[in-house]
């Protein structure tokens, strides 16, 4: 087990640093440090030490200067449990431990048929590959999320993105071998917690994507609509009935989409393939101001 330190705000959002057992991380705002926070200017050159011994994270005060907060408490240091959180300057930083939280029992973690094929062709695709999630779905996913080492991040942004963290869609990055993927099928596969793509873009380009679609304008009567694509019914409706223009505009980066399919299958979409006849989609545009 390893321990992961996120970023949850600031410039910085999303950056993670994981500890293997022995390991120690020096946190600072100077190069001194091991985890470099340059924009805090409440942050000491270094302020603080996490070590993580494979059963416990210690943490340590480097200075006297700058106060440090552990879950909400002025501390010199102690013991960080898994989802605790620290405060180091302006900066928060939360600490997890890899794979801490087993699934529910009964939740449907069970291994089978679909899953194993579904896994089987994910983990054979050629490209990258990532998943897009809902977190309204399941309380788990955000779990299991957080427990990984993989990068992870809201499509929300803003306010109101920081608001509604808790249910909106997540892209993370699953690679090859990932125990990520492995845990995202086993639990959530047939349970609609969202899709699969690949892409060779960055992670940053291929998020920027797909927030494109967050929101829609209907051309019919001008009304702005969600556009929940990472629910696997909706985008198994979706790309057969699109016309070639919104296929062109839905894929753009990204080579394949796959998502569970009615009776458990896994379906994929690939760039540029026949999409069928006879779609009844109703014409759509990019909402710019979403």
């Amino acid at each position: 087990m390893r321990a992961i330190v996120e970023i949850r705000w600031g410039p910085l959002r999303g950056h993670k640093v994981v500890l293997s057992p022995g390991e120690q991380l020096r946190v600072g705002r100077t190069e001194r440090a091991d985890l470099v926070v340059p924009h805090d200017r409440q942050m000491a050159g270094l302020h603080f030490e996490l070590s993580w011994d494979g059963a416990a994270c210690a943490l340590r005060s480097l200075t006297q200067a700058a106060p440090l907060a552990l879950d909400g408490e002025p501390v010199a240091g102690g013991t960080v449990s898994n989802g605790s959180w620290i405060k180091a300057g302006e900066t928060i930083f939360h600490v997890y431990l890899e794979e801490h939280t087993p699934p529910r029992r009964g939740a449907g973690a069970e291994p089978s048929p679909d899953k194993d094929r579904a896994l089987a062709l994910l983990e054979s695709l050629p490209l990258p590959l990532f998943a897009v999630l809902d977190a309204a779905r399941d309380d788990r996913i955000l779990e299991i999320l957080r427990e990984s080492a993989e990068p992870h991040r809201s499509l929300y942004e803003g306010i109101r993105g920081e608001a509604l963290s808790e249910v909106a869609p997540y892209l993370a990055s699953t690679p090859p071998g990932s125990s990520l993927l492995r845990r995202l099928v086993l639990e959530g596969w047939g349970r609609r917690w969202g899709i699969y793509l690949t892409s060779a873009r960055p992670f940053k380009e291929v998020r920027t994507h797909l927030r494109r679609f967050l929101m829609v304008l209907n051309d019919a009567d001008e009304k702005r609509l969600y556009f929940r694509y990472y629910d696997p019914a909706t985008l198994r409706a979706f790309i057969p009935a699109c016309s070639g223009r919104q296929a062109a505009e839905l894929f753009g980066p990204i080579g394949a989409f796959v998502a569970e399919g009615e009776s458990g299958g896994a379906l994929r979409f690939e760039a540029g393939a026949s999409r069928g006849e006879g779609g009844t989609t109703a014409p759509m545009r990019h909402d710019a101001n979403s």
